[in-house]
């Protein structure tokens, strides 16, 4: 018996459309619908288990630009269950009469997956947070599904869900600030709604007086294994990830998205499992493989990713002859690979790799041996990528479910400002075995060690009304969060005097790869110095 199915109370049984993260327990279980209820608020980076006790309903306080995506969480509880539980945001009302309509907010039901096998622990301060039910799912409010069982199977729908005796059950919002809204602060209310009776609670938005640009700074690559679908492609450009690889009728739409560069997928088939490669391209096939996905005259960078993680092959010959075919092309050369003397030079005085893509053992490695500045110095670019869990450098951010929501916001924000990497990538947005079912299990096995929603930054939408396209998690949310962090940094960058008085408070947040701070309070405190100084406060 899950230890989070609990029915203690005999006063009615119902049918339970959704057993919060609970999907494989019988559906009846007791619910008073005349019980008490509470709700309360909390910020978006908080995450809140099915268990976790209640706290004080007050005012949520939100600090955002104008462009910029702001979040907030609503969390619901009844000691003896609630009944048709519901969600609504009201508009918020701002400064001489300006209003933030409800139209720019987005409601989600959070859901729950279970975690059987906590993520490695290999030392260090950073840990896994342990087994249970994790909310990471957000499931949209416009799910066609509404939460019912079939055939002893939960269909993951939105709303109105019961939530069982004892539990939480958590909602996301989503306020995205027009890109003309006047500066200042708005006010608005959330109501939870059900058999049980009502809750309100306050919402406060602080609208600072400048705006992010639409095409993020930070670059980015997570591509989608199944579901390449446009409407995928933009639910990841939604929230400033790069889907990378996309089709040539696709790219005027996503451009209205934010699309900042494509990847054009020509591999070399050399990985760490093979170290072969095949013969390079030749300039023309590249040119007109990237013109037929951009035109011969856009200005979205084109990059070709062909050799991952290859650092124990002896490739560098072959890894240069690409750079240079990629090169005369116009492409740019993408590689999971620390960097060394041969690649930095492809025969013209040009680095071979444009981009080298590092995990936090190899960060440190080419650190350590003067070939992370000599790459800079060449005019490489340094990206980071988190997959799996590093021995030698356990307290570096982690992706994995299990571990703290600090560990995907600083990675794609101030860290990446403060160690200067210049873009993130993940291995793949929507992965999963054959077989699995990510609503269920999120469990990613490699070499017999499992790993919890390694690869999988969005879940298939088709059990949950929504075919042909992906639902975002939570760690994907906090990833963009992360990158409009960074975005704040560039743009004290274009402000030097500003930035030479507050570039300080950025480097006190992450020392150093192993030694950022985990406080979500300290990241908040910096973020809203940063945002009144670049609003004139």
């Amino acid at each position: 018996m899950n230890r989070y199915w609990r029915p203690r109370l005999p006063f009615f049984f119902v049918l339970l459309p959704i057993l919060t993260g609970c999907p494989a327990m019988s559906p009846l279980a007791a619910i008073d619908p005349s019980g008490p209820i509470q709700a309360w608020a909390v910020p978006g980076l908080e995450r809140v288990r099915p268990d976790a006790p209640p706290q004080d309903n007050m005012p949520i306080e939100l600090y955002a630009a104008r462009g910029e995506y702001e979040s907030f969480q609503v969390i619901v509880a009844g000691a003896r269950g609630l009944r048709g539980v519901d969600l609504q945001v009201s508009d918020l009302s701002g400064p001489n009469g300006a209003v933030i309509s409800k139209d720019n907010l987005t409601l989600y039901r959070e859901h729950y997956v279970l975690v059987d096998k906590s993520s490695p622990y290999k030392g260090g301060t950073s840990r896994p947070e342990g087994t249970g039910w994790y909310p990471d799912a957000l499931i949209p409010f416009n799910s066609s599904v509404r939460p019912q069982f079939a055939a002893n199977q939960v269909v993951y729908g939105s709303v109105p869900v019961d939530v069982i005796p004892g539990n939480n059950q958590a909602f996301w919002v989503d306020i995205f600030v027009p890109r003309d809204a006047k500066p200042g602060l708005y006010k608005g209310q959330y109501t939870i709604s059900s058999s049980n009776g009502q809750v309100k609670g306050e919402v406060r938005l602080n609208v600072w007086n400048f705006e992010l640009p639409l095409k993020p700074s930070l670059q980015s690559f997570a591509p989608l294994w199944f579901t390449r679908t446009p409407a995928a492609k933009i639910e990841l450009l939604r929230n400033r990830i790069q889907p990378g690889r996309v089709q040539p009728k696709q790219v005027a739409e996503l451009r209205e998205y934010g699309l900042n560069l494509i990847e054009l997928g020509i591999g070399a088939g050399a990985s760490y499992h093979t170290c072969t490669a095949t013969p390079a391209p030749s300039p023309d096939e590249f040119r007109q493989a990237k013109e037929a996905r951009v035109g011969p005259n856009s200005d979205i960078p084109v990059y070709d990713f062909a050799f991952d993680e290859v650092d124990n092959c002896n490739l560098g010959q072959a890894m240069r002859e690409w750079g240079r075919s990629m090169h005369e092309a116009g492409v740019l050369h993408l590689a999971t690979v620390m960097p060394t003397p041969e690649l930095l030079d492809d025969g013209t005085g040009r680095p071979a790799v444009d981009v080298f893509v590092l995990n936090s053992e190899m960060y440190e490695q080419v650190k350590a041996n003067g070939m992370l500045e000599a790459a800079r110095a060449k005019g490489a670019k340094i990206w980071y990528y988190a997959a799996l869990v590093r021995g030698k450098t356990p307290d570096a951010p982690n992706w994995q479910l299990d571990y703290s929501p600090m560990n995907f916001r600083i990675s794609s924000g101030f860290f990446a400002q403060a160690l200067g990497f210049s873009g993130i990538l993940d291995w793949a947005a929507d992965h999963v075995t054959k077989g699995q079912d990510p609503w269920q299990s999120v469990s990613y096995v490699e070499d017999q060690v499992t790993y919890q929603a390694d690869g999988l930054l969005a879940y298939p939408g088709d059990r949950v009304g929504l075919p042909g396209t992906v639902v975002p998690s939570m760690r994907l949310k906090w990833l963009r969060d992360g990158a409009e962090d960074y975005e704040y940094v560039e743009l004290l960058k274009k402000r030097p005097e500003l930035y030479a008085k507050m570039a300080w408070m950025v480097q006190r947040l992450v020392p150093g790869l192993q030694t950022w701070n985990r406080d979500p309070a300290k990241l908040e405190a910096t973020r809203r110095e940063i945002g009144k100084a670049l609003s004139g406060q």
